[in-house]
């Protein structure tokens, strides 16, 4: 037996034009009416029931049957929104907080999805409502203390985040937010209780190990430091947090460089030196070839210190170790683009090959 209709109206004036095709954006009159209640039509399609869309001249109102085994309009919207398709996703969910305010389900998505489109005041707006309604809800009190978070709220992120931990220690996703969120307020060792909770209970997440070796290098803890970036390197090979995790890996091989040596480290003076030499002799643009490789190369991990000669380049002949290459693409990008920063600090080494060759 099908549901029992349900009437869901709004003001036109409240219609979002930027929803219509760029050529009906400007439409006056009659034509605007119908262009609005083709849109809202197409949303409906295939939706599991049926709907009946009146446009007057200042209201939309629009007369909605669901079938038995049809999902609920909440239920279509969050679908959209786990393939991608936003603008649709959101609009359902609207809809379906029109017809119930009070829509748990209806409200996280939203919130979540707001949040992610940078509608950061918003999407608090509606997970403070949600709480409001549902304050035992863990995955409610997280998504509110990310939001609280995007809007530079620290203090309130917190108190969302222990909410959820308090309601379910082995949320490991709260654990994640909640270090994080004390690590970027200076509570670094309160924070690294819970990342290190959190990678435990989310041992595949590269974004958690990301938050935890960022949390151990700011301690100045660089050992277990190193090994969380590696650690992400491999979760994340190629990708985006694999590339903070380089140069992270970066500064603290940097830092070992500094650390317990008097003086400069002369084999990093002659691996730049080898790259001044063999730089001068090439034109600009391989320069920039080799260095990019390289840059490319080490964000996906180069085992700095392993001295043993293990890489190829495509536009350099010969083996070469991790530190070699760093040392070739600092000399790079000095040349290239000085402002360019590999999170490589070698530049008392650079300075002194610099003499020897000039």
């Amino acid at each position: 037996m099908a549901d029992s209709p349900h009437d869901i109206q709004f003001s036109l004036a409240e219609f979002d034009r930027s929803q219509l095709p760029e050529g009906q954006r400007n439409l006056e009159g009659d034509a605007f009416r119908d262009a609005v209640r083709e849109h809202l039509a197409t949303q409906f399609v295939g939706q599991g029931g049926a709907a009946e869309i009146a446009v007057t001249h200042d209201r939309v109102i629009i007369r909605w049957k669901e079938e038995a085994t049809a999902t609920t309009i909440t239920e279509q919207g969050a679908a959209h929104l786990r393939e991608g398709d936003s603008g649709k996703g959101v609009a359902l969910l609207r809809l379906a907080l029109d017809r119930n305010p009070d829509d748990a389900d209806a409200l996280l998505n939203l919130g979540m999805a707001l949040g992610d489109q940078g509608e950061t005041y918003e999407a608090i707006d509606l997970l403070e409502r949600l709480i409001t309604f549902h304050p035992g809800n863990p995955g409610a009190w997280t998504a509110l203390g990310v939001a609280r978070g995007r809007a530079g709220r620290w203090d309130e992120a917190i108190l969302a985040f222990r909410q959820a931990v308090a309601r379910n220690a082995q949320d490991g996703l709260a654990r994640k937010n909640l270090g994080a969120a004390l690590s970027q307020v200076g509570r670094l060792e309160e924070g690294l209780v819970h990342l290190k909770a959190a990678v435990v209970l989310l041992q595949e997440d590269p974004q958690a190990w990301l938050n935890l070796a960022m949390n151990l290098e700011q301690a100045g803890e660089m050992t277990e430091a190193e090994i969380a970036y590696s650690r992400v390197i491999a979760l994340d090979p190629g990708g985006s947090l694999s590339e903070k995790a380089e140069l992270g890996r970066n500064r603290i091989t940097g830092l070992k460089l500094r650390s317990g040596v008097l003086g400069l480290r002369q084999d990093v003076v002659d691996f730049c030196r080898e790259a001044l030499s063999l730089f001068a002799a090439l034109p600009d643009e391989e320069v920039k070839r080799i260095t990019l490789e390289i840059g490319m190369l080490g964000s996906k991990g180069l085992a700095v210190e392993n001295p043993a000669s293990r890489y190829i380049l495509r536009n350099l002949p010969g083996k070469f170790s991790g530190l070699q290459l760093l040392c070739i693409e600092y000399v790079g990008f000095k040349m290239i683009d000085p402002s360019v920063d590999i999170g490589f600090d070698i530049a008392g080494e650079y300075a002194e090959a610099l003499k020897s060759t000039s």
